[in-house]
């Protein structure tokens, strides 16, 4: 099993959501997170409008999904093809390994725990 964790800018979160459940994935944690990278930060104005300041900070989602090793490559190509615009700043895939899931409620391990 793998865990892809995709990190996304907020107004392409219901895309992203839609590409990992439509290619195979039982379920998916979402979590709003804040980062730098090579996206363009956007400008923010002051209080009263009248100063412009850029961003410390980019708003974005973080996406997870544990799935199972053969779903891989298709929900990693639903996401990049949900998300790209050929911008800085598209986002990353990250995939990591699991070595074991439990479904605390039905007490069912790995695959079956999805």
């Amino acid at each position: 099993m793998k865990r892809l964790e995709t990190i996304v800018k907020s107004d392409r979160l219901s895309d992203v959501v839609h590409a990992i459940r439509s290619a195979g994935a039982k379920g998916v944690t979402v979590t709003s997170i804040k980062g730098q990278g090579s996206g363009e930060r956007p400008m923010l104005r002051s209080g009263r409008g009248t100063t412009q300041f850029r961003a410390e900070y980019n708003n974005m989602e973080s996406v997870m999904a544990i799935v199972d090793d053969s779903d891989v490559d298709k929900i990693v190509s639903a996401i990049t093809q949900s998300c790209y615009t050929g911008k800085s700043g598209d986002g990353l895939v990250i995939i990591t390994d699991v070595v074991q899931v439990v479904n605390i409620a039905s007490k069912k391990t790995n695959s079956e725990a999805l």
